[in-house]
């Protein structure tokens, strides 16, 4: 565990008050809180890509919504505050394609663009970091059962 500096531990002057270093906050110092979410394609599946396929309103909404994230999210229950309907899917039937590779404990979820069209992501609430992981035009089958 770090010392604490000498520095801050004595204080400035025979009154005992704080030293102004402890006093003030440095003003190169960023509250994260103030930051929106940063939107990632690390981890999107190329080939479950439609975004070429989207209709016009729906690539313009697509990107209306990736917009209102990057500018107005901060947290999770930004999401509700600005509309933005998500839902978390299962690890199942066609949707497993979503999951393939991650690890056990993510989440994706989705957002409805309009229609079946979808934007699948997982996000990273600590960093606010949302990843998308595809976003398609037609919707995935869902009770579809392999043998």
């Amino acid at each position: 565990m770090a010392d604490i500096p000498k520095q801050v531990t004595t204080s400035s002057n025979e009154d005992s008050e704080l030293p102004q270093s402890v006093a003030e906050m440095p003003q190169d110092t960023t509250v994260p809180e103030i930051n929106p979410y940063v939107i990632s394609f690390a981890k999107y599946k190329k080939k479950l890509c439609e975004i070429k396929d989207l209709h016009k309103n729906n690539s313009r909404k697509a990107l209306s919504i990736l917009k209102e994230i990057g500018t107005k999210v901060f947290s999770r229950v930004d999401f509700q505050k600005h509309n933005i309907k998500t839902k978390g899917i299962a690890n199942s039937g066609d949707y497993k394609k979503l999951y393939n590779g991650f690890e056990p404990d993510i989440e994706v979820k989705e957002i409805r663009i309009q229609g079946d069209a979808r934007i699948f992501y997982y996000d990273v609430e600590p960093e606010r970091i949302l990843y998308i992981v595809a976003i398609t035009e037609n919707h995935y089958e869902t009770d579809k059962v392999k043998r």
